[in-house]
Parts: C-alpha cells; sequence; structure tokens
C-alpha cells in the first residue's frame, strides 16, 4: 500500500492491482484526514475489500461469487439515494436495517431462493402480524435490491419474480376508507379533549383533503388571505430523518400534488386558532414543538378507533378519504375531486367516488318502497 499528500492537506492510500479481464494494472484509492497506524490499517483493509470485489469478477460473463446480502444492500442503498427524496430513503434504510438483520448480512447473496422469500414474506404476515401494506413495502425493497444484484452480476436471475405473498385477505379494499359522519364526529372529538392541536390538525385534514406531510408542513406564508375566500399553496411535505430536525422537502409526494385549494371557513378558522398559538415555523405544531409527528397522532386514533368500536384502518390518511366521500356525496364531478387532492391517478379517488355512489344507490332503493 502506498501513501501520499493531497493538495488539500489530506492523505491519500492506494494499492495497486491487476485486472483479470484486460491485464491492465489498475488501482484502488481512500482518503483520511491523518496517517496514523490505525487510519492505515483502515485504509489497508478497505481497498483490499475493493479489490477482492473486483477480483472475483470471471472471464466469459459469469456471476460475482462470494458477495453478501449485506455488501448488495449496502451498494444499493448508495445508489438509492441518488434517485429519491430524504423521506423515502430514509424509510427505505430501515427496512434494510431489518431485512439485514432477519436474512444476515454474511448470507451469500446467490444462495437466497424464491421459496425462502416467499416463506420470509409470510412470517412477516402471519407471525409478526404486519400489515398487508407493510409488507409490500419490504417486497418492494427486496425487488429492487436483487434487480440491482442482476444488473451487477451479483446473480443470474432475480428470484423476487417468482415470490407470491399470501397477504391476509382480512385487509382486503371492498370495505370502505373513510369515516362516516357519526364516526367522525366522535373521533374528533375525541381528539380534541386528547389535545385540541390534534383536533384542529385532523379537522384540517378532513376538511382539505390534504396527505399528513403536506398539512404539517404549512406555515404562515403558505396561506394566500388576500384570497377570497383564503387559499392555501401546497408545495411541499414534512421530511423528519431520524437524529435531525424536521424540515420542509420542496416538493409533495408526486408532481400533480403541487397545487393550491380553498380553504372552507372552518379550515379558516382552525388556521387562524393555530397562528394564536405558533406564529413563525410550522403552523400545527404545539407551541413547545417543532412540528407534529405522525406517529404520534396515529397512536391517539387507534385509541379512538378502540373506544368507538370502529371496524376499519384509522390513522391520518382516513381523513383524506372522508374528504373525498363527502365531496362524492355533494355530486362534486369526480375530476374537480382528483385535482384538490392531488392524486396523479384516478384509482384511490374513483374507488371511494364509487362506493358513496353505491351507498346513495341503495339508500335510494329503499325509499322507493316508501312511494
Amino acid at each position: 500500500m502506498w501513501v501520499r499528500k493531497a493538495p488539500n492537506g489530506k492523505y491519500q492510500f492506494g494499492e495497486n492491482y491487476k485486472d483479470p479481464l484486460t491485464g491492465k494494472w489498475r488501482r484502488v484509492t481512500t482518503t483520511n484526514a491523518k496517517n496514523t497506524s490505525h487510519t492505515r490499517k483502515q485504509a489497508q483493509i478497505y481497498l483490499e475489500s475493493k479489490i477482492n470485489q473486483q477480483l472475483q469478477s470471471v472471464v466469459n460473463g459469469e456471476i460475482k461469487h462470494g458477495i453478501t446480502f449485506g455488501q448488495v444492500t449496502d451498494e444499493w442503498l448508495t445508489d438509492y439515494k441518488l434517485t429519491v427524496k430524504a423521506y423515502t430513503y430514509a424509510n427505505a434504510t430501515s427496512r434494510v436495517k431489518r431485512l439485514k438483520r432477519d436474512i444476515g448480512e454474511d448470507t451469500l447473496i446467490e444462495k437466497i431462493t424464491t421459496n425462502y422469500l416467499t416463506n420470509y414474506l409470510d412470517d412477516l404476515i402471519y407471525k409478526l402480524k404486519l400489515k398487508n401494506g407493510t409488507v409490500k413495502h419490504f417486497k418492494e425493497s427486496l425487488n429492487l435490491i436483487f434487480k440491482y444484484a442482476v444488473l451487477h452480476d451479483y446473480l443470474k436471475d432475480n428470484p423476487m419474480s417468482g415470490v407470491r405473498a399470501n397477504y391476509r385477505k382480512s385487509e382486503g379494499t371492498d370495505g370502505p376508507k373513510f369515516l362516516e359522519p357519526d364516526e367522525l364526529t366522535n373521533v374528533l372529538s375525541y381528539l380534541y379533549d386528547v389535545n385540541p392541536v390534534y383536533g384542529r390538525f385532523c379537522e384540517f385534514l378532513y376538511l382539505t383533503g390534504m396527505r399528513y406531510g403536506e398539512a404539517a408542513s404549512i406555515t404562515w406564508r403558505d396561506i394566500n388571505k388576500r384570497a377570497k375566500p383564503w387559499t392555501v399553496s401546497i408545495t411541499g411535505t414534512i421530511v423528519k430523518v431520524p437524529g435531525k430536525k424536521a424540515t420542509k422537502q420542496s416538493s409533495p409526494k408526486t408532481q400533480s400534488s403541487i397545487r393550491t385549494i380553498t380553504l372552507p371557513d372552518k379550515a379558516i378558522e382552525i388556521v387562524k386558532d393555530q397562528y394564536r398559538e405558533t406564529k413563525d415555523g410550522f403552523l400545527f405544531r404545539n407551541p413547545q414543538s417543532v412540528y407534529l409527528p405522525e406517529p404520534t397522532i396515529n397512536m391517539w386514533l387507534r385509541l379512538a378507533k378502540e373506544k368507538f368500536n370502529i371496524d376499519k384502518s384509522v390513522s391520518c390518511h382516513i381523513f383524506r378519504h372522508t374528504h373525498i366521500s363527502k365531496l362524492a356525496e355533494l355530486d362534486v364531478p369526480m375530476y374537480v375531486v382528483q385535482e384538490r387532492v392531488g392524486h396523479s391517478s384516478e384509482k384511490t379517488t374513483r374507488e371511494i367516488y364509487l362506493h358513496v355512489t353505491k351507498k346513495a344507490k341503495q339508500k335510494l332503493d329503499q325509499k322507493l318502497n316508501s312511494l
């Protein structure tokens, strides 16, 4: 291993090796601010690891053997970080941490089979009782990781291509995804009793159809007070990476999510009430906090669900769906609803819209008998 001092004052450690594919000499390097016995040892370990990765390539396009699951996930995360937003990357990092623990960092990537992955996902669903939606995220991450492995010649085929997760049928999408009027009243009343800020925030979600992250990132400056009625510009979403301060990401979930919507009178009252308590920073927060954490609100919503025996999933997102259902009841055209809530696809809007329409027809059928 050779060492030299770079113009910026740091030290560059390097090692030369012969490329088995070309017969030419190549080099790998790493940089450190210090040149001590400890940093030299660290550099030697790192350089040998990099060289071994290169030497694992064999001629004739065969796969690189001896690659571990931990190596692939770390490499994939490095690439993935460059293509997604901070919050998406943070979620992927959390999932990878669990995958490495469950599957094993030292497990050879070429030994992981379709059957193994199918059984793993089934265990997440039925043994660990994770929700279908959560397991779907794990499945998506695994698919991306193994696609990366195929692309970089660590595998010949993607074992995830044959995986069919046996999702829990009780979590089907046939039932309503929104709160009925009495359920909405009970849940909001419960939240106002727990903490008025939680109540205002969730009622604001219902009145606007905004996503949690969109509403949580709103500031007083996002409200156009000159418009009659007031409007709010939705241009970002809250991002809270573990260990870092909550910030506003420059764009919301999708491009279609960037929009300006009208605020009903009740929503304007809520905005004014919050401004009196928090004149700077994020509008929806307790005076002593920086932002409203979603897990905390969802915890109280789960308690409300139990208290009122609500037989459906209750989280911040249900207020968005409830808003859509209310607009459907008011016969607002579906394309107008889709634009207001910022859906890039009309699928979710249509599912809720058609469910409300079906319910309205059932009421009509009952009333026909009284003619």
